[in-house]
């Protein structure tokens, strides 16, 4: 069984990160946004970890944070885009007059 994911947020890079076995293997840059709003500008996934779910892994790790934090999202990466589009019980943490650009 493959070890699992580690994730945390790295402030000074400011970006979400996603590890496994120490290594980092995606990340997701975000600012925040007046403490109130995530804005989701951009997401990598290491060329030789592509095609895993560890970019879909971090999105679900963000948004859960999110959530928990009461922050609503504003995802301007093409990739969180696609991804609150494409699950959409994630809509009402996009911040509202975000939502419009979903689509």
């Amino acid at each position: 069984m493959p070890a699992p994911l580690a994730f945390r947020y790295d402030e000074s890079r400011h970006r979400f990160v996603a590890e496994l076995d120490g290594a980092e293997v995606a990340f997701s840059e975000v600012d925040v946004i007046m403490a109130k709003s995530f804005l989701i500008k951009h997401t990598e996934v290491a060329s030789a970890h592509e095609g895993r779910g560890y970019g879909t892994a971090l999105m679900r790790h963000i948004l859960g944070e999110a959530r928990e934090q009461g922050r609503t999202v504003i995802p301007i990466c093409p990739f969180a885009k696609e991804y609150v589009r494409r699950h959409p019980e994630y809509l009402e943490l996009v911040r509202p007059d975000f939502r419009s650009a979903i689509g």
